[in-house]
């Protein structure tokens, strides 16, 4: 038994053979293919049967790498262990599965971050200097692991390669591979590849706001406006409205939830913050053109009206209930959401107690690259990190991509603050509704409120920046919440030396608040 790769890098003539009778992957994982649907289009079928699929196979050895839900077939019994991190369909690329006698690859690499974090690239011999995968790190760019593998890029001068080790931390993630953005630009290398710029043909969309806004977007809107100057009552009713659409489609907006008077001065500060050499701090690229820079512990960015406003903390205390990473490995954690697949990607899931917090060194301290908010017997969200964005006049599309693909949905949620007025065409981000519960309507809302409105995503939830074609920088704040144990592939120096005491000074701040919302909501049974 095993399963197809059609529509992936492998499905090529010269690699197609008919999928034997056996095969070292277990059956239940043929489970996964609860939606029925077709290969080729998205989410692929089981390779046993007639014409249903294709496999690879060299020497008896076998994988899968599909661009469907079927790459979550390899678990641990697989004989190919890279083809165990397969999760094409939540990061739009495949895991590397090499065979070392051959020294093939069938695909290409991604990181379990997600975002698109490296090239798409076709079959290619590990011999040859083709292709790389690299995303941002505190020095500019960082590295999938998986022993020693071939690293390049597209450079406009030709291919050059590396090959360098690549460690997995204890919990079987990568451990990033710093190097100067002077030494990756020497070498070719963009941030996530390829630079992270989408050229497909761009999905339909709806606009939430402006000329262009759409009816139907109505349905994605949460009208907040004076609500934080009104009663706990109204504050209350307004935050599970909120918390109801955030959980059916993975993001929700709060029109003017703040003032413009008090969000628009933010953007000159964005600007001096990230234009200006800070001590402690340097911005990181991100994919299409994107800087990225975590914020210091200092007014206006520690403001109370900002980032602890009871809205946003009763939201995040009650949708974030995912505590699979906690204490898990990778591959624990692959397996958990190849469960929570097959049993109907129902949210309520997360909150059965044997998935919830394992206890164990991986819980008690969490390895880098791992979310070590709160402490082992913790559950629940805190403050994850606080940092600024700019995206210049010209910047690309970005491709689709999740910020996070472990553990799934309900374990991070990001809060976008737009500080310069939003449009429809200055680089405002573009959410697939519905996509944290693996749903593809098909279109995308484009999130362009007003200012002073506040966007929150769940991070699992398919998302892109939107082409900016104005001629001003557009500036925006994005903070976190997360849950013990996530997988962000940021270390606490990730944007500086100094970065990681301002990170925790963020969390001693709004922990403090946040989580009388998330003992209130435990004992009222919401979550």
């Amino acid at each position: 038994f095993c399963f197809c790769s059609a529509g992936s890098p492998v499905s090529r003539p010269r690699m197609r053979e008919r999928a034997p009778p056996r095969c070292s992957m277990r059956p239940c994982a043929r489970q996964l293919m609860g939606s029925g649907r077709r290969c080729g289009e998205g989410v692929a079928g089981c390779g046993l049967g007639a014409g249903r699929g294709v496999a690879t196979r060299w020497k008896r050895r076998f994988t899968a790498v599909c661009a469907g839900v079927c790459s979550l077939a390899a678990v641990p019994a697989c004989d190919l262990r890279p083809a165990r991190r397969a999760l094409s369909h939540l990061s739009g690329a495949a895991w590397c599965a090499a065979d070392p006698r051959r020294g093939w690859v069938l695909g290409y690499m991604c990181s379990p971050r997600g975002p698109g974090r490296v090239s798409f690239v076709d079959p290619f011999p590990l011999g040859s200097v083709r292709h790389a995968s690299s995303s941002s790190s505190s020095s500019g760019v960082s590295r999938r692991p998986e022993a020693v593998r071939q690293v390049s890029a597209r450079s406009s001068g030709g291919d050059v390669g590396l090959a360098i080790p690549q460690p997995v931390n204890a919990a079987g993630f990568p451990v990033t591979i710093q190097m100067s953005p002077e030494e990756a630009d020497a070498m070719g290398l963009k941030p996530f590849g390829d630079g992270g710029a989408d050229n497909s043909i761009a999905r339909p969309k709806l606009y939430t706001h402006g000329p262009c806004a759409s009816k139907a977007a109505s349905a994605y809107l949460v009208n907040a406006e004076g609500v934080l100057q009104s009663s706990p009552e109204r504050q209350h009713e307004v935050a599970m409205e909120a918390l109801g659409k955030l959980r059916a489609n993975g993001f929700v907006v709060l029109e003017r939830l703040h003032s413009a008077e008090e969000v628009l001065p933010l953007e000159r500060e964005a600007a001096w913050f990230l234009d200006s050499p800070q001590d402690g701090f340097i911005p990181q690229p991100l994919r299409a053109g994107r800087t990225e820079g975590h914020l210091p512990f200092a007014i206006p960015w520690a403001s109370d009206w900002l980032m602890k406003n009871n809205v946003v903390l009763e939201i995040a205390a009650n949708y974030l209930t995912n505590g699979l990473a906690a204490g898990r490995t990778q591959d624990e954690q692959q397996w958990g959401l190849v469960q929570w697949l097959t049993s109907g990607a129902e949210l309520d899931w997360f909150l059965r107690p044997e998935f919830g917090p394992k206890p164990g060194p991986l819980l008690d301290d969490p390895p880098p690259g791992c979310s070590d908010v709160g402490a082992a017997q913790d559950l629940g969200a805190f403050f994850g990190r606080a940092s600024v964005i700019k995206t210049p006049p010209g910047s690309e599309a970005q491709k689709h991509h999740r910020d996070i693909n472990f553990p799934g949905p309900m374990a991070q949620l990001t809060v976008q603050v737009a500080l310069t007025p939003l449009k429809a065409n200055n680089g405002p981000l573009g959410y697939v509704p519905g996509s944290h519960r693996m749903h593809t309507p098909g279109f995308e809302v484009v999130a362009n409120p007003p200012i002073g409105s506040v966007v929150l995503y769940d991070s699992f939830c398919e998302h892109r920046g939107i082409e900016h074609h104005g001629r001003e920088d557009r500036y925006a704040l994005y903070y976190e919440f997360e849950t013990r144990g996530v997988y962000s592939g940021y270390t606490a120096t990730h944007f500086g030396p100094q970065s990681g005491l301002h990170m925790e000074a963020f969390r001693m701040a709004v922990d403090t608040e946040l989580r009388k919302w998330v003992d209130a909501s435990a004992k009222s049974g919401q979550r």
